[in-house]
């Protein structure tokens, strides 16, 4: 009797939890990007959301976008800011989920004055990328943008995409 009673709590228990697990799994931080220049992408999850504790992004896919979007000019590498991320995210969900295509990411100092950035680009800092998406125009790129909470938005429409950041509210077109 105590073997049948084990067995059947045994089996209680396994499908309590395979029926809990997608209650309680956090949901997926995915990115789609495409680096224009390169063709490279990335496709992925990449937030580690535990049950407990606090949100991180998970450390192979923090280094495959640094790499994505390092300065290609420079061959330099450095840490994105995960609020541009979570940026990035909260446009691409919001758009419904096609891929982002990065026309420009992080700069250096010299690649931003050889591009005639502005002297204090967010770019500089890893806190900025230019965007396109594939059939949108920057108009409603921009609108999107802002309305998930980017800081600066700025149209480019004759080269065709739209810069975002995450520093103080402004917009401008060019």
């Amino acid at each position: 009797m105590l073997k049948r009673r084990s067995v059947m709590l045994g089996g209680l228990t396994v499908a309590a939890t395979a029926l809990a697990t997608p209650a309680l799994a956090a949901p997926e931080r995915r990115l789609t990007m495409i680096r224009e220049r390169t063709g490279e992408t990335f496709d992925s999850p990449y937030i580690r959301e535990p049950l407990f504790g606090k949100p991180h992004i998970d450390p192979d896919a923090g280094a495959a976008i640094n790499h994505l979007l390092r300065d290609i000019a420079a061959g330099e590498i450095t840490q994105i800011d995960p609020a541009l991320l979570l940026l990035a995210t909260r446009m691409q969900y919001a758009l419904g989920h096609p891929p982002l295509i990065i026309t420009s990411a992080y700069r250096t100092a010299a690649t931003n004055r050889r591009v005639g950035g502005a002297p204090t680009s967010r770019h500089m800092s890893a806190q900025a990328l230019d965007i396109k998406v594939e059939g949108m125009g920057t108009a409603q790129l921009a609108e999107v943008a802002r309305s998930v909470g980017a800081g600066g938005v700025g149209r480019y429409r004759r080269r065709g995409f739209v810069h975002v950041d995450t520093g103080p509210r402004r917009d401008w077109v060019r």
